[in-house]
């Protein structure tokens, strides 16, 4: 029988596929297969021609795969790789390892026959399972983390507590002295109480601060959100820097919108205000300038307090934002303070759903810019969608399912991206990928989770892995990849705040 081009060129592409390839009749018999075939089973091809598809199935299962296969030849239909049962399939030796098996039905000349295309995914799985110890390994130490620091937290209020009482009898005793209630005093006597009293106030703000942050850190800060205007907390925080301001004849300005309404915590915001403007006239020299500034911006108010002060070095931008570090490494003079002041502001911006950053350089003054979301989110007329994915393609793709049904959409591509704008934005649904580079969305989800302004958010997990696999996250819903449209619009539907309506 002589073999035309057009089958001599399919043969050669048969058995060039790296992948396993099989045709299977009606009863299951192997009637067509390829190199890759023998070698992954490890039986020689005549072994393979004739024999049951079943044989090369685990005994344990070998019975359901038969019911599976006559459904299918009852029922047949196109399966892409990858989707469906977990499935194994099992050697010559009687090993058995995990594939992923794509099913071709057609109607030949011969009858009917199923083209399996079958890919040992050993490798992926082990890579899969390698990923999830890890993932449990890094929940498990951030949790010890997470305890070492309450603890450090508690230890920190309590101790603050404490000295309270002391250093209320020092200054109450000191301001007694001072009035001379007692009998004069001399200038050099003054002298000394002024000391005693300046450095008392300083051990107090000290104390004060790191009571607010160990309540931060420990969880036990709440904010008391209520929707009011910003414009008259920032006129009372100037009003009261200002005689500290023309003391040093620096000049403060106020760049306002005509209204700037914040959702948040008043008094926190006022704090927030208050150390900015604090270590602005700090660190301006005499005859410097200082300008607060506050606008709308896509749902958040921005706001900035720039001076013309001696400025901080790029390399120390992040540092400042920590505990117990100073201000500025040039302070020419100026008395450092606790060097807690910004790391509790930028907790406060945090914990208000916002974000802090600095812009600045040594002798050209420095802008501390902050975002607080504006209004009350309850007033928002469109659901916002937060769509957690690394890979761009699959980003659009689930806008492109949703934003046509009425929802608004915002991305993030890695999950410390997400847990920013999660906070800042407080979309109604998120839809998270588990696998991002850097911290993984397991972390994310678990965080998440623990913050009092996201927990309530629902979130849909879209991933590659099985449903079986991760059914202890806190996740509201999962979906595996490829997503389906209606699955992923119902499943938003099904969970929307009930301000909404069913759009």
């Amino acid at each position: 029988m002589t073999i035309s081009n057009g089958e001599r060129r399919f043969q050669e592409l048969l058995e060039a596929a790296p992948d396993a390839i099989m045709e299977v009749d009606s009863s299951g018999t192997i009637v067509l297969l390829n190199a890759a075939a023998e070698k992954l089973f490890d039986y020689p091809r005549d072994e393979l021609l004739g024999r049951n598809i079943d044989s090369l199935v685990p005994d344990a299962v070998r019975g359901r795969h038969a019911a599976h296969r006559a459904g299918f030849t009852a029922h047949p239909s196109t399966r892409t790789m990858g989707r469906g049962m977990i499935l194994a399939a099992r050697r010559s030796n009687g090993s058995e390892f995990p594939v992923e098996i794509s099913l071709s039905p057609a109607n030949t000349p011969e009858g009917f026959r199923v083209t399996a295309i079958i890919r040992d995914v050993t490798d992926q799985r082990n890579a899969e399972d390698v990923i999830r110890r890890a993932n449990i390994e890094l929940e498990a130490r951030n949790r010890e983390v997470e305890r070492a620091n309450q603890l450090k937290s508690e230890f920190l209020a309590s101790m603050s507590h404490e000295l309270r009482t002391p250093l209320h009898t020092i200054l109450g005793f000191t301001e007694l002295l001072k009035e001379e209630l007692e009998g004069p005093l001399n200038e050099k006597q003054h002298r000394f109480l002024r000391h005693v009293h300046q450095d008392a106030l300083h051990l107090l703000a000290l104390i004060n601060d790191i009571l607010d942050l160990s309540k931060i850190e420990a969880g036990r800060l709440e904010l008391h959100r209520e929707t009011f205007d910003a414009q008259t907390v920032i006129r009372d925080a100037v009003d009261a820097i200002r005689p500290q301001a023309e003391s040093k004849e620096i000049a403060v300005d106020e760049i306002l919108q005509s209204a700037v309404t914040v959702y948040g915590d008043r008094v926190r915001f006022r704090e927030i205000l208050n150390n900015l403007l604090s270590n602005a006239v700090k660190f301006t020299p005499a005859g410097g300038r200082i300008t607060v500034e506050a606008e709308e911006s896509g749902g958040l108010i921005r706001f900035g307090v720039t001076d013309s002060g001696i400025g901080i070095a790029a390399e120390h931008h992040e540092a400042i934002f920590d505990k117990f570090r100073p201000v500025s490494s040039t302070t020419r003079g100026v008395r450092e303070g606790t060097g807690l002041g910004l790391a509790i502001v930028k907790r406060l911006v945090e914990l208000h759903g916002g974000s802090i950053r600095v812009e600045s350089e040594l002798g050209h003054g420095s802008r501390f810019h902050f975002t607080i979301p504006a209004g009350d989110p309850g007033t928002r007329t469109q659901p916002l969608i937060l769509i957690v994915e690394d890979e761009i393609a699959a980003r659009e793709l689930l806008a492109g399912y949703v934003e046509p049904n009425g929802f608004r959409t915002e991305m993030s591509a890695t999950a410390e991206d997400a847990l920013v704008r999660a906070r800042e934005l407080r979309p109604d649904i998120i839809a998270l990928d588990l696998m991002l580079p850097g911290k993984s969305g397991f972390q994310l989800l678990r965080e998440l989770r623990e913050l009092p302004e996201t927990r309530n958010i629902p979130v849909l997990v879209t991933s590659v892995l099985d449903e079986e696999e991760i059914q202890h996250l806190e996740a509201t819903e999962f979906l595996r990849k490829p997503v389906n449209r209606e699955a992923l619009l119902k499943a938003i539907r099904r969970h929307l705040p009930k301000r909404f309506a069913i759009i």
